[in-house]
């Protein structure tokens, strides 16, 4: 793929010197009639062109996040059963999540489909805007990787809604909604040092210790501190209702996006989006521990 960006980029340059030799060429001689027989072969070059450029772009990624799962897939607990550049998880199942309440400008990419042990899942990056309240615009709901597993405990009623404290004004309407179904700020079973950097809310159906383990709350905190670490602001939300567990993992800049003008094999860039994943399926790998 660096490759063909060089090649792209050469292309570029030699296709600028040749515009520019025309445009010289028309205004030397003025002749309508040959600017019209040049513009002809240059349009249909230029439109190659921003074919190769966007192919480039889509290729790109599904690339390496290929790669990645194929990588990935050699450990024992995880499975992959497919990859879909352009699937997404769609907003009724987003919303079920009751970790965010509104959705009204919703895009998706990258379905991952899988099991962790014995638990399904699907993930896929999600970018969602809302109408704003107070401004005539679009304000940014939730932009990072969002993850549906299996809870894979049948007799689960009610739910568990977990809320970065950070985000507790941007989320007031989630954490109002969820009260109206009956949920509560619960601190009994939840670690102190968790509960500085989370809110967690349960309906009165729900045993926390039984759902929501130390374990799985420490493994939360163990990437929370890598995020810190390495001054990023990226965030948890999670909730478990019913029988689905919900996941969502805040991202603060797009990963493995190429870019035309720059050489794109990083490895800290395929790295982190990787460990991001990871992370995830980790979580999820906790839960089904816990079952």
């Amino acid at each position: 793929m660096e490759q063909r960006r060089k090649r792209l980029m050469r292309l570029l340059l030699l296709s600028g010197f040749m515009l520019a030799g025309v445009v010289v060429l028309q205004v030397y001689l003025s002749i309508f009639a040959v600017t019209l027989a040049l513009f002809i072969p240059v349009g249909l070059w230029m439109a190659y062109l921003a074919f190769k450029v966007q192919v480039f772009f889509k290729e790109f990624k599904p690339r390496v996040v290929t790669l990645l799962l194929d990588y990935i897939d050699n450990d024992v607990n995880f499975k992959f059963d497919g990859y879909d550049p352009k699937g997404f998880i769609p907003p009724a199942k987003f919303l079920e999540s009751r970790i965010f309440t509104r959705a009204d400008d919703y895009f998706g990419e990258d379905m991952i489909r899988g099991q962790v042990r014995e638990t399904p899942f699907e993930a896929c990056e999600l970018r969602v805007r809302e109408f704003s309240e107070v401004r005539n615009r679009l304000d940014l709901v939730f932009s990072g990787i969002f993850l549906v597993a299996d809870y894979q405990r049948w007799d689960m009623h009610g739910g568990v809604l977990g809320l970065p404290d950070a985000y507790r004004k941007y989320l007031s309407r989630s954490e109002r909604a969820f009260h109206l179904e009956g949920g509560r700020r619960v601190r009994e079973g939840i670690l102190p040092e968790f509960e500085v950097f989370f809110d967690t809310y349960a309906t009165s159906d729900v045993r926390i210790k039984d759902v929501v383990s130390e374990d799985f709350q420490k493994a939360i905190l163990r990437f929370r501190q890598r995020f810190q670490e390495v001054n990023r602001e990226k965030e948890i939300y999670f909730s478990i209702i019913g029988d689905k567990i919900y996941i969502a993992l805040r991202q603060d800049r797009d990963l493995l996006e190429p870019s035309l003008f720059a050489n794109n094999t990083s490895y800290e860039v395929v790295h982190e989006f990787y460990e991001d994943l990871r992370l995830l399926l980790e979580l999820v790998m906790e839960v089904d521990a816990m079952n």
